[in-house]
């Protein structure tokens, strides 16, 4: 039979290739094909053809291909919270699993008091400590506490003058049961510690506890199903106010937030962020100088990352304390894939600004923790003039202050020179967003025939002064096919045969579908002729259009540098509006394909598209999919789609874009690569499907609303080699373009990024047997998208 002849004629080399072929015969064999006599195959499946030739023509290798393929069966098995079989649920079983993590816990804990007898050396202290635990109203015993995963308890002294706490010592505890001494009350325990440097109540002090228990099952950083944080201020502890927000590293890191998966930043009895200072107390040792080194000299940390030690003069140089100022900014600044702005003040200050940025701030040590000891000598050499601090020693440098000049008169203020700590692509200088404050507008659009006239608006809400006609404004229009959510005419694609984009038009030039009516005074209008695809509107194949704005509009200052080394007008951060229009009833439909909150994204993007595209697309992830669609593959993103569900669980997977601009025989970029891969998405697993989606979005695909997706062959790097083989580009069903594309990326990325061909072959083995995996050929992805969807 001629899919048993295909799968023999696609031999080759490539295992990837082989894994394919033999699919493919098992995928016929499943189908019921009919043997080479021309008998009929199973109900519903197709009869072979009597003539056993190898297939060469490519008409009848798509037809014999999208004859073999199945829809996927995923649902079968993975449903509900926690799958069925033993089988892990796909998207509501990853959220049900986070949701243990964010849930109140079953642990209770409370600080009961502190007490403290001198010691003979009449300069320590032996401080006791007494706590309540339970576990769903039963008090724990010393034995169940020890066994604990996790527990420690703190004592931190607080001064009110200089707003800072230090030092901080630990109780005793630990696994050892005899270490938790059992009073009269059921679950109430007490903890020494026999050398305390203060008696925290008679100080102003805080003591501080959390225990955790019930490791879940995540891939990044170890989180709990069980934790409880307690604490307990004395003197003026109580007045302590932190000038940072919980509800910033809310935005990013989920809530409740807590540090390293078990220590929250908001503890009843304590101050926000106090229970943080228990160990980030403002005299403590910092132990990553190789943040800085990694900011100013990347060869550097590339050969200490490979094993060189730090010499003395280099820990010297990067010194420095390791109190939450120190170790937030420098993280984010220097080794995370922060995804804003370090300008971004304004997101963990907001309301504090003033506070944060106030002169008696600006000193060399607050600049280094976001520049690095060489990064603010660059800065200052920048700036055109000569410090004197400059010549003297690190040291001198990281002591320095900068006020005596920088006081407004001679030298900038602090202030000045972060200009209120805000994004200046996203907010005016008074601090307002951009995008609040203009607004386009579009109308409801018309279709008379074939020709659909779109009409939109600019208004200026928020007196910025800027023109509205000023607007430099693309429309773009995808076609949903087929009843889904997905494009079957995708808007950015290239046209076969004038080579122009289908449905994407900046007003105002030249292009075969569209004419600009008018253009005047924050107002346009254009028509969009869809005659091409006349056959499907009528066939009802295509019955809406997702019609979309990118507002361009120029930055009175600020330049960016384009790909052809041009420097040019940087864009303000405004939204990009978009419709979804029913071609067939002339009506917008406003709750159709709602998947995403775009301001979810921009809990932690601030603004989207400002830090990876023109800013001009913003505030919509409809936009988004009408580029990011499911018939072309992944550009920068290796055996992905271009298909916004696959783009980003990949690169929220940090899945290395470009590879083949990647040599990991240079250490530099090896080191790089390495650490890009290695991070974790900010809710310390990307299992928190809900930090983006709409709840309820993020099951196994409805095949009948989501289309079959095109996904990229390997890349090859520039020099150096990875565990991963040749791997073809292929089409595949919604779920294994989907979901499988964290899983995938999880493969990809594994062994310090240098891949694992075994699981990755295992997992394409199941999206083969599941449903379809097919090594694609020029319109293969067409043939399936009509065959499979036509079932639904």
């Amino acid at each position: 039979m001629k899919h048993v002849e295909l799968a023999r004629k696609t031999k080759s080399s490539s295992p990837w290739t082989r894994l394919a072929a033999v699919s493919l015969l098992a995928v016929a064999a499943l189908a019921g094909c009919g043997g080479d006599d021309g008998a009929p195959g199973a109900p519903g499946a197709p009869g072979a053809p009597a003539d056993p030739t190898v297939i060469n023509d490519l008409t009848e290798q798509i037809t014999a291909l999208t004859q073999a393929a199945s829809p996927e069966t995923c649902s079968n098995c993975h449903t509900g919270d926690t799958g069925v079989l033993g089988i892990p649920a796909s998207g509501k079983g990853h959220q049900f699993e986070y949701n243990k993590y964010t849930d109140l816990s079953k642990l209770r804990l409370t600080v009961d008091s502190v007490s403290s007898t001198p010691n003979s050396d009449g300069t320590t202290y032996t401080s006791t400590l007494t706590f309540t635990a339970s576990k769903s109203g039963t008090p724990l015993t010393a034995a169940q506490v020890a066994a604990l995963a996790q527990k420690t308890f703190y004592a931190v002294k607080y001064d009110n003058t200089t707003r800072q706490f230090t030092p901080s010592f630990s109780f005793s505890g630990g696994t050892t049961v005899a270490n938790y001494t059992a009073t009269a009350t059921p679950g109430q325990f007490t903890v020494k510690a026999a050398n305390a440097t203060f008696a925290p109540e008679a100080t102003s002090a805080e003591a501080y506890a959390y225990i955790a228990d019930g490791v879940l099952k995540t891939e990044g950083m170890t989180l709990y199903d069980d934790v409880a944080n307690a604490g307990k201020v004395y003197g003026d502890a109580a007045s302590y106010g932190s000038t940072a927000n919980v509800s910033a590293c809310e935005s990013c890191h989920g809530k409740p937030y807590m540090k390293h998966g078990y220590r929250a930043a908001q503890v009843a009895g304590l101050s926000d962020f106090g229970a943080c200072k228990n160990c980030h107390y403002d005299s403590r040792k910092g132990g990553h100088e190789f943040w800085q080194l990694l900011k100013d000299n990347p060869v550097r940390a590339a050969e200490v990352n490979a094993g060189s030690v730090l010499t003395a003069e280099e820990k010297s140089k990067y010194a420095y304390t390791a109190n939450i100022m120190n170790d937030v900014h420098m993280s984010h600044a220097m080794e995370f894939a922060y995804p804003q702005s370090m300008k971004n003040c304004a997101t963990c200050h907001a309301g504090k600004t003033d506070t944060v940025l106030a002169n008696d701030k600006f000193t060399a040590a607050t600049c280094i923790s976001c520049h690095a000891v060489e990064g603010l000598k660059t800065k200052m050499k920048a700036a055109k003039f000569t410090h004197d601090v400059l010549a003297a020693s690190d040291t001198a440098l990281k002591a320095g202050t900068c006020t005596a000049c920088h006081d407004g008169a001679n030298a900038p203020t602090f202030k000045t020179i972060h200009t209120g700590g805000f994004n200046s692509k996203i907010y005016s200088a008074a601090g307002q967003r951009y995008s609040n404050d203009i607004k386009v507008t579009l109308d409801t659009p018309t279709i008379v025939g074939n020709k659909l006239t779109i009409k939109f608006s600019a208004a200026d809400t928020g007196a910025t002064g800027f023109d509205m006609a000023k607007i430099k404004p693309t429309v773009m229009v995808g076609l949903y096919g087929y009843d889904s959510k997905d494009f079957i005419v995708a808007a950015h694609a290239s046209n076969a045969t004038d080579k122009k984009t289908n449905l994407e038009y900046g007003v105002g030039t030249v292009h075969p579908r569209f004419t600009t009516v008018s253009a005047a005074g924050g107002k346009w209008e254009v028509t969009a002729d869809l005659s091409l695809w006349a056959d499907k509107i009528a066939a009802g194949t295509i019955k809406r259009a997702e019609i979309a704005v990118m507002p361009y509009l120029d930055h009175p200052t600020l330049k960016t540098t384009t790909r052809a080394g041009d420097v040019v007008p940087d864009a303000i951060g405004l939204d990009a509006p978009s419709v979804t229009f029913n071609l067939s009833t002339g009506k917008v439909e406003t709750d159709f394909g709602k998947i995403v909150d775009a301001a979810k994204c921009n809990s932690c993007h601030d603004q989207l598209a400002t830090t990876f595209h023109t800013a001009d697309r913003g505030g919509n992830v409809k936009v988004c999919r009408i580029c990011h669609e499911v018939s072309n593959p992944g550009a920068h993103l290796e055996m992905q789609s271009r298909s916004i569900d696959s783009y980003v669980h990949a690169i929220h997977s940090f899945q290395a874009f470009d590879l083949e601009g990647i040599d990991l025989t240079d250490p530099v970029q090896k080191m790089k690569y390495e650490e890009h891969t290695a991070s974790t998405y900010p809710n310390f697993t990307i299992k928190n499907c809900e930090s983006c989606h709409v709840p309820g979005t993020y099951d196994v695909p409805n095949q009948g609303k989501s289309m079959p997706g095109l996904l990229s062959g390997n890349e090859t790097l520039k020099s150096g080699t990875r565990n991963i083989g040749t791997v073809p580009a292929y089409v595949t069903g919604p779920a294994a373009r989907a979901c499988g594309s964290c899983h995938r990326s999880d493969k990809i990325t594994a062994n310090e990024g240098l891949g694992d061909m075994t699981g990755l072959a295992v997992l394409n083995s199941h999206f083969f047997k599941e449903g379809y995996l097919v090594e694609n050929v020029t319109g293969l992805w067409d043939s399936l998208v009509a065959k499979l969807m036509a079932m639904f």
